[in-house]
């Protein structure tokens, strides 16, 4: 079986691209008005802003265009890539249950690790802190963030994570 990416919608992105698009079409219009009032101000004005804001749209294209992805599920584990407090690798190994909750009103795939000592000291620092910090709060140790998810449903992105966690435990257990 080969890897299942799941991709993280970009909405910073996509409304950045709107932003520029609007500024952009105004840039246009300055300049428009410009060269019929015969201002010259208006005219360099336009030029300026329509030349700066056609720049910053085509950058936003192109970063609206790039893929961010929010889990790789492999084989052996999963890569949570998710932007905020993603963990990194976690191996099947560790993982004892994995089940949706809400934090925030938002829904999270919460990963409860078999052995909390193992799975700290496979952690970098910075993430050993946040995982003790969650569970200070009382808080699943991690929580990927899954409502960002790109056409796919929490509930679906779990029943596959546990799909592969079983299918893992019957080979290597």
């Amino acid at each position: 079986m080969e890897d299942i990416i799941i991709e993280e919608m970009n909405y910073k992105a996509l409304a950045l691209t709107l932003a520029n698009l609007f500024m952009l079409v105004a840039s246009i219009a300055v300049t428009i008005f410009g060269v019929i009032e015969q201002r010259s101000g208006y005219r360099k004005l336009g030029i300026f802003a329509l030349s700066l804001f056609a720049i910053g749209f085509f950058a936003s294209i192109l970063q609206s265009t790039k893929i961010k992805r929010l889990i790789t599920i492999t084989m052996d584990g999963f890569i949570d890539s998710s932007s905020l407090g993603g963990v990194g690798f976690i191996s099947y190994d560790d993982i004892k249950e994995l089940r949706i909750v809400t934090i925030n009103n938002k829904e999270v795939i919460a990963v409860i690790p078999k052995n909390m000592d193992i799975f700290l000291s496979k952690l970098s620092l910075v993430k050993r802190r946040q995982v003790r910090r969650n569970l200070y709060l009382n808080l699943p140790p991690v929580a990927i963030p899954v409502h960002m998810a790109k056409d796919m449903e929490p509930e679906d992105i779990l029943s596959l994570l546990q799909k592969r966690l079983m299918d893992y435990s019957s080979l290597y257990a």
